[in-house]
This record gives structure tokens, sequence and C-alpha cells, in this order.
């Protein structure tokens, strides 16, 4: 029976595979028949991730940070399975601090991890030596705060909206090549991330985040579906856009 939605013989990296969204993610592309490539720092985190994983996946302890680093652990797997087709970059890290405590150094790691790390990825993947040449889908994760705005968010907004400028302006560079570059903008998940950002607030905090979410709090897996859609051939004419997945948090 046809499969839209099949990845059967596609191959994926996906970046902050360990745990959240980037878990969960690994999780329903592989049981839709992709074959993984996982990066994140924590090991142990990604052993278990490719626990649940159905088809083959490689996995690597690795430093976004380290450009170098990264594209010798890609080139590495690409010997092993064969060139890929793209990229999901969920790998970030929040920053909270009102403008008048910024700490350039801090701000210089989150604009590193969670937008430049991305853009080297493009960068990598989208060379003949990596990229399969077909079905080419470039995922970056960003968020709703890359769309409005958020006192005390202001490093991490700048991070995440930077993806959007990279988005499009990508999505007509590498149409060329066959290559879509999309980006997802999730509200707020219930993940260990937001967990630890709950826990330095108060029950009042919890309850605004609730009302801002006509829909509620997402689920890793509202994310990942929305992942698996745009990467698969259900979305083969979608390019340059930017998906809001937030329960209604942009539409208030």
């Amino acid at each position: 029976m046809y499969n839209p939605i099949s990845l059967t013989g596609k191959k994926y990296i996906i970046t902050g595979a360990s745990s959240g969204i980037g878990k969960a993610t690994s999780i329903l592309l592989s049981r839709l028949g992709a074959t993984l490539i996982l990066l994140d720092l924590n090991e142990n985190g990604l052993l278990k991730t490719a626990e649940k994983c159905e088809n083959k996946t490689i996995i690597f302890a690795v430093d976004l940070l380290d450009t170098k680093g990264l594209k010798a652990k890609i080139v590495s797997a690409v010997s092993e399975i064969g060139k890929i087709n793209g990229f999901v970059h969920l790998a970030g890290r929040p920053y909270l601090s009102p403008l008048k405590s910024l700490n350039e150094n801090v701000l210089l790691e989150v604009l590193k991890l969670n937008s430049i790390a991305g853009l080297e990825l493009a960068k990598v993947c989208s060379q003949k030596s990596v990229f399969s040449g077909e079905s080419g889908a470039f995922i970056f994760i960003s968020s709703v705060y890359g769309c409005v705005g958020s006192a005390a968010n202001v490093g991490y907004a700048m991070s995440k909206s930077a993806l959007h400028g990279v988005t499009k302006s990508l999505a007509i560079e590498l149409a060329p090549k066959g290559i879509r570059v999309n980006c997802i903008a999730p509200g707020f998940v219930k993940t260990n991330m937001f967990d630890s950002i709950s826990g330095s607030f108060n029950s009042e905090y919890d309850e605004l985040i609730n009302k801002l979410h006509p829909l509620g709090l997402g689920e890793a897996e509202d994310v990942a579906n929305a992942i698996a859609f745009l990467v698969s051939d259900m979305g083969k004419w979608i390019t340059g856009s930017i998906l809001n997945v937030d329960g209604g948090f942009t539409a208030q």
C-alpha cells in the first residue's frame, strides 16, 4: 500500500537525540523506516534512544560546537550507511536573563549551539560527498519566542529567530540541489528542559504558561509528528516555511 509518510530507505541526522523532542523524533522516524545518525553530548541518553529505534541507528557523543569534530563524525557515518537525505537540528539550550544581566560569553555559546551549529550542519550535509542527491529535507527547530516577544528572553529569542532567516535564505540557495529547508517553532512542550525552566518559578508561572496555550501544553510527540510530515513526501512542495506547532500560542 502507498504510504506518503513512509521514510523507508531515507537517512537522517538528528541532533539533541538523547531526550525530549529529539528522542521522540528519533523513535518516530525510525518506526517510519528511516536509518538514523543520532548526535548529542549525552552518550547514555543516546544509547537509550537507540534501544527504542527500530531500524539501523548510529550514535555519536559529540560537541556540536566543535565544527571540525562534527564534520568528521558525519563523514564517518556516511562511509558506513551511505549518503543522507537530511537532518533535524533539535539540540539547543535556553537562556533566561534580563538585558542588564546578559553575559556575552554565555550569549555566544547559546548562539553557537542553537543557530550556528545548525548552519554548519547544513554546510556539511549539502555537500555532494554527504547528500544523497534526492529527497533532501533540512529541519531547524526554533521556538515561539522566535516569533513573539518575551521579557528576559532576548538571548534565547535572538538565537531562535536567527533560524527563521537562515531557513528562508537556505531554502532559495539549496532548492536547485533538491533540498527543502523548513523550520518548526514549538510552543511549550512537556520535556526535561521545560521542567528545569518551570522549576525556577512558582505555580503562578506554570498557570500563566498553560493559559498561553489554548490547546494546553504539548507533548514531544506533537512536534515529532510535524517533523515527520515535513521530511516525508507529504511535504515535498514545502520549503522556506516556519511552522508554528504551539497549541495556539501565537494565534492570540
